[in-house]
């Protein structure tokens, strides 16, 4: 059905005068009344009748006329979200976290969805390894991970991440024994390495560089399983220093060394087409900007 036939059949419908509506629609009247008549053709039916003071719709007309509408409103809409969706003012945002910016994504992402209210976003905790699956698979969008090292992913960092160790408050530990040793008389709580390789990377590296190996008592498959352990006095963990106000019920070390140092970023796939992301993306980089300035 051609829109622009039913856009004149609803001109005339309002105006109830084939004159005043080819004015409206910016046309004259002869080609206004070629356009009605091209309508009732496809139609089988007449939509008007004529008389000396205008145009009257027919019991067909009448009752054409909420189907019309109908249409012609579905149509408008549809362009409409067509435009905002090619606009990044509609559509979808996946958004990748881990723990360290918990104090940062999701204020970053409130303030971003009061500006594009159409924007659904799903938030979802995952390790850096399976954002950068996923954001490769093209199942995410943006990640805040670690800063990948070059490649498909493109990121600018977010904040400067170190490791910590957090100790129970019963352990009356409050500063880095010299000897190491005695940490694993308490014994260590470890995430397992499927859910953080690149946590247990960086503390094997810490480690090497002391000749320390941690004895673990205890594996976990979430972080928050690590935290809740160590608040229960069960042993002392590896936990990125950002989560520390996570930890109540225990007492949190920064470790020194470069080798416990590392920076978190927002990532997302180079090249990739998506006006949403793109529009995260530089939101995200003004904002925490403005951040950093103030």
């Amino acid at each position: 059905m051609d829109l622009k036939l039913l856009r004149a059949f609803l001109t005339v419908a309002e105006l109830r005068h084939f004159g005043r509506a080819a004015e409206a629609l910016h046309t004259s009247q002869p080609a206004l009344s070629k356009q009605i008549g091209s309508l009732e053709s496809i139609l089988g039916a007449r939509l008007f009748e004529r008389g000396r003071h205008g145009a009257e719709l027919t019991a067909f007309g009448t009752d054409f006329l909420p189907d019309a509408a109908a249409l012609v409103r579905d149509a408008d809409d549809m362009l409409l979200r067509a435009k905002e969706a090619s606009g990044g003012k509609r559509g979808r945002l996946r958004v990748g976290l881990c723990l360290s910016v918990l104090t940062i994504a999701p204020r970053l992402i409130a303030d971003f969805r009061r500006q594009h209210p159409q924007v659904s976003v799903t938030l979802v905790d995952l390790s850096s390894a399976e954002q950068s699956r996923r954001l490769l698979a093209g199942t995410l969008d943006v990640g805040f991970m670690r800063m990948p090292k070059g490649g498909e992913l493109e990121a600018f960092a977010v904040v400067e991440e170190s490791l910590a160790l957090a100790i129970p408050r019963e352990a009356r530990i409050e500063r880095l024994p010299k000897d190491l040793n005695v940490l694993n008389d308490i014994g260590f709580v470890a995430l397992s390495r499927a859910r953080g390789a690149g946590t247990a990377d960086q503390i094997d590296r810490w480690c090497a560089q002391r000749r320390f190996v941690p004895r673990v008592v205890q594996e976990a498959q979430d972080v928050q399983s690590v935290l809740a352990t160590v608040a229960a006095g069960v042993g002392v963990a590896f936990v990125p220093s950002h989560m520390q106000f996570l930890l109540r019920d225990a007492t949190v070390l920064a470790l020194p060394g470069a080798e416990a140092r590392w920076r978190v970023g927002l990532a997302w796939q180079a090249g990739r087409d998506d006006i949403v992301t793109q529009r995260f993306v530089a939101f995200a980089r003004s904002a925490l900007k403005r951040g950093r300035a103030a």
